[in-house]
């Protein structure tokens, strides 16, 4: 599928805000202080990780984190770093495993539907075939959804609906992006993507830009 200019301009905002976003969203849900210098360990693990980072091989980081993990399944905080030596090492299938059962096993966590969402981003990028890439999309929509409805942060909960609409578009379902974006807005008006989101939403309602199941259920967003 080719992406037209606008799309690709509004898409280049969104995606450099995502990543901003996950890191920055997640210093403050694991509590570090916003001078933070971010990187994995700060956003999924302890500060004190950073040190083992520099004399441990991932392999074995990742072999010490998951035998702490099974000692203690319910610890989002072990969650959390364990599923972010995954991504580190670039092994994304077993961080969505791992989020995937810590969302069952900390279901209060917010952070952890958050990351789970990135990670299906991720996986859904790598992945040719389109309906199983759509369904990826899909179940990032969902996790970031979740995410917010964990929340007790207005402008968290935002953070999250933005991304959910961005996942479901590319997943095919304009009616759940637009919802998305339309919660986003309902929090942050004013937000500083809030003009690129109107200008979003106009389109799909007009029915550009649309892929797969995109054209379903527009009308019944509209109202929104």
């Amino acid at each position: 599928m080719m992406l037209n200019r606008d799309k690709l301009g509004f898409w280049t905002r969104i995606g450099a805000i995502a990543l901003a976003v996950l890191f920055i969203l997640s210093g403050v849900l694991f509590g570090m202080s916003s001078n933070t210098s971010y990187n994995l360990f700060n956003v999924f693990g302890d500060p004190q990780d950073q040190q083992a980072q520099q004399t441990t091989g991932s392999e074995e980081q990742i072999e010490r984190t998951r035998t702490e993990l099974e000692e203690n399944p319910e610890d989002p905080r072990l969650i959390r770093r364990l599923a972010g030596l995954y991504l580190q090492n670039g092994q994304t299938g077993e961080a969505v495993k791992v989020l995937e059962e810590g969302r069952k096993a900390a279901p209060g966590d917010p952070a952890i539907p958050l990351v789970l969402g990135q990670a299906y981003d991720q996986q859904a990028q790598a992945i040719t075939d389109e309906g199983e890439r759509q369904d990826t999309y899909a179940r990032a929509g969902g996790a970031y959804v979740a995410a917010a409805e964990a929340e007790e942060s207005e402008r968290r909960d935002a953070q999250a609906f933005l991304l959910a609409g961005q996942a479901y578009e590319q997943a095919g379902d304009k009616a759940k992006a637009i919802q998305y974006w339309n919660e986003y807005l309902e929090i942050e008006p004013e937000g500083e993507q809030a003009d690129a989101v109107k200008e979003r939403i106009g389109t799909l309602l007009k029915g550009g830009d649309t892929t797969g199941a995109a054209g379903a259920g527009a009308e019944g967003a509209e109202g929104q």
